[in-house]
């Protein structure tokens, strides 16, 4: 009993610390346009995006920053769909935009990595942006991530990887859960690379130095992973450069919402891959975080009122750390959903864990891995 009292206070002890540093650090972006002016390429994959690839186009020209000064390369990756037409009919008047075929896969890279990896070489921006095909951009984008390379760490390397903020949009109820899902997510991220501890990128929103990628001798020569964003990220920290995750609105894009309970299992078995690379600790934490209401229910035979009080500390302390994330993105609306979260957050991270360790292959855009 008394191993369970202490796992518990270990979990909300840390997750008291995580509130605190969140509440102590908050990022402050510009919104001016550099000065000089910098070239600026920006990398979008795209498999089968037939319904996607068009909004995500739109708001890519709708940034607000000069075209003179843009490259934005689409790497079109062997569809089958009306991917390509789409993208040509869009682009046809836009000399800012380019559509590059993915035929051939370059070294050792694959599926999404092989893309950029070709669309790096044909890149010739001063700094790099990737997102994807079912991402929306903010207007202010270019200028937010690319704020981030003023900063430099003590072996005057500069910032190598930029992660910004992205929001799961959508009407339904299961997309408001995963909206929540990657807040709670990415507001852990953030605390933790604001103590200097390196955890992960997302792929969606990244701002990427050139000179930091080239170091790594690119996505050809990376281990491939299915988690290419954690690869790049690894890769990219391991050449010693510095590392940002953001939240800001000047950096918050938008995705769409998986739509079947069967493709968000997929998209968590491919994440899990990443997140077991992670250091221990955050394992650890993952693990105490995952166990938390069945330690206390397993708690509650033996003393309930002890329980109670536990299970209302980690409400509580999870209630501010949630409502400071959604106040800082402007998305209050969604506190009013925090108590099923926990529920869907409590019977997904299970299904979650059993579906990896099933012997079933990763589908990821209509590939098998």
């Amino acid at each position: 009993m008394l191993i369970l009292f202490i796992i518990l206070g270990i979990y909300l002890l840390l997750q008291f610390l995580l509130l605190l540093d969140l509440l102590t650090h908050q990022d402050q972006v510009t919104n001016e346009l550099p000065n000089p002016l910098v070239k600026v390429t920006i990398m979008v994959a795209a498999r089968n995006e037939e319904e996607n690839i068009l909004r995500c186009m739109q708001a890519l020209e709708q940034l607000d920053y000069p075209k003179s000064h843009l490259q934005i390369l689409l790497g079109n990756d062997q569809s089958t769909d009306a991917t390509e037409k789409i993208i040509q009919n869009f682009i046809a008047d836009k000399p800012h935009f380019q559509l590059v075929n993915i035929r051939e896969n370059l070294g050792v890279a694959q599926g999404k990595a092989n893309v950029l990896a070709h669309l790096a070489q044909a890149a010739d921006g001063a700094f790099w942006l990737v997102t994807d095909a079912d991402i929306e951009v903010p207007a202010r984008w270019v200028q937010a991530m690319c704020s981030t390379q003023q900063l430099s760490n003590s072996t005057n390397k500069s910032v190598g990887i930029v992660t910004g903020f992205t929001l799961v949009q959508g009407t339904t109820l299961f997309a408001k859960m995963q909206a929540i899902d990657w807040v709670y997510a990415l507001g852990l991220i953030k605390v933790w690379s604001d103590r200097g501890i390196a955890v992960t990128a997302m792929g969606n929103n990244l701002g990427i130095n050139p000179e930091a990628y080239q170091a790594t001798g690119g996505y050809e020569h990376i281990p491939f992973s299915i988690t290419e964003d954690f690869a790049l990220f690894q890769a990219i920290v391991g050449q010693g450069y510095h590392f940002r995750n953001l939240i800001h609105p000047e950096v918050m894009a938008f995705s769409q919402p998986i739509k079947t309970v069967k493709g968000w299992l997929h998209q968590r078995k491919r994440w899990m891959n990443g997140a077991l690379q992670a250091p221990w600790f955050l394992t650890l934490f993952f693990t105490l975080h995952s166990s938390f209401w069945p330690l206390i229910t397993m708690l509650a035979f033996w003393h309930p009122w002890w329980a109670l009080v536990l299970g209302g500390a980690k409400l509580g302390v999870q209630s501010i750390f949630m409502r400071t994330l959604f106040r800082r993105i402007g998305r209050l609306s969604l506190f009013k959903y925090l108590g099923l979260f926990e529920l869907y957050h409590l019977v997904f991270t299970w299904m979650m864990m059993v579906f990896y360790f099933w012997p079933t292959k990763v589908i990821w855009k209509g590939r098998k891995y």
